[in-house]
């Protein structure tokens, strides 16, 4: 989950890196309308709708790692019943980051 999270952040930050080069203000990209929505305030704006996506699900991501770090804490060296609330973020967060890629 470590190395799903150090990812999922480096995908993140790219993400934010292109809604930001996508912005009026930068100009850099230019989103394809398969990629993209129209704003309802403004029509001739495009949302890069996936990359913001990106963004949020990475939260999501490091908040399993996170699940998972404070479900190992302070159980003692043999199995305990608390390790079946493992499979759940595990999964999960190897839906989301597959989901990003």
């Amino acid at each position: 989950l470590s190395a799903n999270s150090i990812t999922a952040i480096h995908l993140s930050r790219l993400g934010e890196e292109w809604v930001l080069w996508a912005s009026e203000e930068f100009g850099f990209l230019t989103p394809s309308d398969s990629v993209s929505t129209g704003s309802s305030i403004m029509p001739q704006k495009k949302n890069p709708d996936p990359m913001e996506l990106v963004r949020g699900k990475s939260a999501r991501v490091v908040g399993d790692l996170v699940t998972l770090l404070v479900l190992c804490k302070g159980l003692p060296m043999a199995y305990n019943r608390d390790l079946q609330e493992d499979k759940e973020p595990v999964f999960d967060s190897v839906k989301a980051v597959t989901g990003m890629l």
